[in-house]
Order: C-alpha cells, then sequence, then structure tokens
C-alpha cells in the first residue's frame, strides 16, 4: 500500500524532527525548514497534507499558506503554532487551512490531526471522481440521448416523406404544391421573424397541410372542372380530417394548427370553424398566403399560371379578407421574393 505524504515545515530542527519521528511509520514525511525549501518540495512531490509552523524567519507562515493553496487548494495544511498565536492559527483557518496544533504538542493529538485531514483529502478526492463521473455520465446520457432524438427526426422525416407519397397517390398536383408551399411558407417566416425551430416547424407543418385530402374521393381530388356544392362540402372536410391524422402522431403535434386552420380567412369566413385576425395562428396565416401564391402561380384547367403583377393585384384584393394585411404587405414592399 503506497503511504500517503506529509510535509513538515518549521524552522526550529526541534520540533521538525519530533514531527518527523512521530508520522514516519504511517507516512512518508518529508521535512523543510524554511519557505523556499518548501515550496521546492511542494512543487515537485505534491505532498498530500501540510504541517507548517506560523513564525518563521524571512517569510512567515501565513504567506506560505496562501502559496500552497494556490498552487493545489485541495491540499491540506495543519498549522503548528504557539499559544500567543492561537488567534493567528484561527485567522489561518479562514484562510483555508484545515486546523492547528499548540506547541508543545502530543502524540496523539498530532495522529488525530493529521488523519481527519487526510479523511477530508480522501474525501474530497472521492467526491472530485464521483462528480467526474457523473460528468461522463451525464456527457454519455446527453450524446444518446442526441443519437435518440436524430433517429426520432429520421423517423419523423420519414413519416412525412410517406404522409405525403400518399397524398401523392391521390392528386399528382399536391406533391409539388406542398414543397412550395413549404419553401414559399420559409419565406414569408424570414421576412416575419421566426426563429429557426419555429421555421422548422412551419416547414413540416406546411408541407404536409393538406394532409386531410387522403380522405377526400379521388374522383373530386382529380376533377378538371369547377366543383360543384356537393363536391366542394366534401372538400371543405379536409382540414379536420387533416387534423385528426396528426393529432394521432406525438411528434406530428406541432402541425396540427396549420393543417386545421390553412383554409380560414381573415375576415372570418373561411372554414372549419370561422376564425378571424388574429385568433388565427400566424403560422396558418402564412401557409394560408403561401397556399394560395402557389395555386395563383399554377396552370389550372380554367386559367392560365398569373403573371408577377396579377398576382400582387390578386394579393392586394384579398388583403384584409383572405389574407392578414400585414404579410401582404411585405410582400408588397419586395421583403418577401415569391420568385
Amino acid at each position: 500500500m503506497v503511504k500517503e505524504k506529509i510535509l513538515v515545515i518549521d524552522d526550529e530542527i526541534g520540533p521538525r524532527e519530533a514531527m518527523r519521528m512521530i508520522l514516519k511509520e504511517r507516512y512518508n514525511v518529508a521535512t523543510a525548514s524554511g519557505a523556499e525549501e518548501a515550496l521546492d518540495i511542494f512543487s515537485k512531490e505534491r505532498p498530500d497534507l501540510v504541517m507548517l509552523d506560523i513564525k518563521m524567519p524571512g517569510r512567515d507562515g501565513i504567506s506560505v499558506l496562501k502559496d500552497i493553496k494556490q498552487l493545489d487548494p485541495d491540499t491540506e495544511v495543519i498549522l503548528i503554532t504557539a499559544y500567543a498565536s492561537v488567534e493567528t492559527a484561527r485567522e489561518a483557518i479562514r484562510l483555508g487551512a484545515f486546523d492547528y496544533l499548540i506547541k508543545p504538542f502530543d502524540k496523539d493529538d498530532v495522529i488525530n490531526v493529521v488523519e481527519r485531514g487526510l479523511q477530508k483529502r480522501q474525501n474530497l478526492e472521492r467526491s472530485r471522481l464521483e462528480h467526474e463521473g457523473l460528468l461522463r455520465t451525464k456527457e454519455y446520457l446527453e450524446k444518446e440521448i442526441e443519437t435518440a432524438r436524430q433517429n426520432l427526426m429520421l423517423y419523423y422525416e420519414g413519416t412525412i416523406k410517406a404522409l405525403i407519397r400518399t397524398i401523392d397517390a391521390k392528386d399528382h398536383y399536391t406533391f409539388d404544391h406542398s414543397e412550395h408551399v413549404a419553401k414559399l411558407s420559409l419565406a414569408i417566416a424570414d421576412a416575419v421573424g421566426f426563429s429557426k425551430i419555429m421555421k422548422n416547424k412551419l416547414e413540416h407543418a406546411a408541407t404536409i397541410h393538406d394532409i386531410g385530402k387522403i380522405g377526400v374521393n379521388e374522383q373530386i381530388l382529380r376533377k378538371n372542372g369547377f366543383l360543384t356544392d356537393d363536391e366542394f362540402a366534401e372538400i371543405k372536410k379536409h382540414p379536420e380530417i387533416g387534423a385528426r391524422i396528426v393529432n394521432e402522431v406525438p411528434f406530428l403535434e406541432d402541425t396540427v394548427e396549420v393543417v386545421l386552420y390553412h383554409h380560414e380567412r381573415f375576415d372570418g369566413t373561411g372554414y372549419p370553424e370561422g376564425l378571424k385576425g388574429d385568433k388565427i395562428p400566424l403560422p396558418a396565416r402564412i401557409v394560408t398566403i403561401a397556399d394560395a401564391i402557389d395555386a395563383m402561380m399554377r396552370d389550372r384547367p380554367y386559367r392560365k399560371a398569373l403573371s408577377h403583377s396579377e398576382l400582387i393585384d390578386e394579393l392586394k384584393k384579398g388583403s384584409g379578407t383572405q389574407f392578414d394585411p400585414e404579410i401582404v404587405r411585405l410582400i408588397i414592399d419586395n421583403k418577401i421574393k415569391l420568385f
């Protein structure tokens, strides 16, 4: 078993040797007669405990104590003092010393205080190792959580793509449209000042905003002409159908409001709930206008794609009725690039 190291510092040979004789059977004991010699030994050997006389010629024990604590704050220091300097010893304890012994000292007192000092040192070292172990465990768990999060996001992205492919199987127009709506929504979100996290959520929501069309009759979805009232009533069910679908998937819960409210109108005449103005969540208002813009930019069976100027005119007409006027203003002021 490796013996613990103790450094005894005292300018008087008698107390210094007496201390060495008491401790040498139990510990590896080094001695020093002054500050410079002591600090040189300390720097090379890094003892586990130091026994330090307060009254020494040249540099006193208090200044040496400060240097030791600066070199290694965990080293325990026991002061050796005469009765007259007990107050100084108490002050040194406030500076970080462990305890003090009064000359002439008793052998049992020396052994007792040294054992307590070393026990404190061991406890500190054990706590440090436990703390380091906890930090390593924390880092490991953080890595595991991050790996799990990345895997979840891969499944998330896979689910999103699978849902889009499902929509595309029923309506080829919708797939390309959903991608464009997502890009337009991100452009608007940048101008509005969305954070990166909010933009990520918006992109996913915009991508699957039409997921409810899975529950709509394919003949209605693929109809080239205008819809009848009954067919339009059927189409109007898709936001609620979509909201029910995504509401069942925990990691799609942030998309529910966009899926449910992307056909609400700013003047309150939209569906499914007839929400008005700021009652419509902002992400849904963004997707509403992105949805309409992409539709206007495409050829449809009943009309050609609108030019840029025609599209701007339509946005102006719908400002405050179909669309959020603040978002329209940003587009008109070229704060949002559509092309």
